[in-house]
């Protein structure tokens, strides 16, 4: 005689319940590094690309959406009702993602969320792999990056423990340098790095007697350019003058 009492305090507890559950997760639009995109409905989903992610709610601020392809990002909400993201990936990637508001055009299909452009983006930055795993660092990666300084006793190697993304820089396997992006002026004062207008790597394919491909150049002094190749047989360190002088040749590995 008691159940119809007890079944409408149930239906009242879950419908005063349900709404406190889904409304921490806010709208909002975010790019972590690497490119990749998030978007968030008010109360969820959270998408990644568009592609729909699976989310868990800790508590009222703190969430944390996956997909299939190994990513994880965790969503936080401070005290100032500000939202905070940063995420993990595949090969222990890591990073501090940038979040902005919600946008008013809602759109049935997810559009994905304004990018964040460079213009922003720090120019030269500092990047360091923390127990050889694998680091990004946001910067402005438009046109032409390169080692400005080596901060490691690992040598950074293009292609081998850093490379770019299309708003970061990425390091890993002990890599730590300071990544600088060469601006127009700078790379015509340099020179291309074509090899067929480059007087330093064709100072050094005529050491090697081959064409090769320029992995990295990293000013030494006023004088002399160390340059990373790829030749047919492996890669190399190339030392040479600013007079196109080659000092020295070293392969660093064989091609497989």
């Amino acid at each position: 005689m008691h159940r119809p009492l007890l079944a409408t305090v149930i239906a009242l507890s879950a419908s005063t319940l349900a709404p406190a559950a889904m409304a921490a997760i806010p709208q909002f639009n975010g790019t972590c590094p690497g490119g990749m995109e998030v978007h968030a409905d008010d109360g969820g989903p959270v998408y990644i690309n568009g592609r729909e992610t699976r989310l868990k709610r800790f508590n009222d601020s703190y969430y944390e959406a996956s997909d299939d392809r190994g990513t994880t990002l965790s969503i936080n909400r401070t005290a100032d009702g500000g939202t905070q993201m940063s995420y993990t990936g595949p090969g222990n990637a890591n990073g501090v993602c940038s979040v902005g508001g919600g946008s008013s055009d809602r759109h049935d299909d997810h559009a994905r969320p304004e990018r964040s452009g460079d213009d922003d983006a720090p120019r030269s930055v500092t990047c360091e792999s923390v127990d050889q795993r694998q680091v990004e660092c946001a910067m402005d990666t438009r046109g032409e990056v390169q080692v400005a300084r080596q901060l490691s006793r690992t040598r950074c190697v293009r292609g081998d423990n850093w490379d770019l993304n299309r708003h970061s820089v990425w390091v890993k396997d002990g890599c730590r340098a300071e990544f600088r992006n060469v601006s127009a002026d700078d790379r015509d004062r340099r020179g291309s790095t074509s090899s067929g207008g480059d007087d330093l790597l064709g100072a050094c394919n005529d050491r090697a007697r081959a064409d090769g491909t320029q992995v990295t150049r990293v000013p030494v002094n006023g004088d002399v350019t160390e340059l990373i190749v790829d030749y047919p047989d492996g890669r190399y360190l190339c030392m040479v003058r600013n007079d196109g002088q080659v000092q020295s040749l070293t392969q660093l590995r064989k091609r497989r």
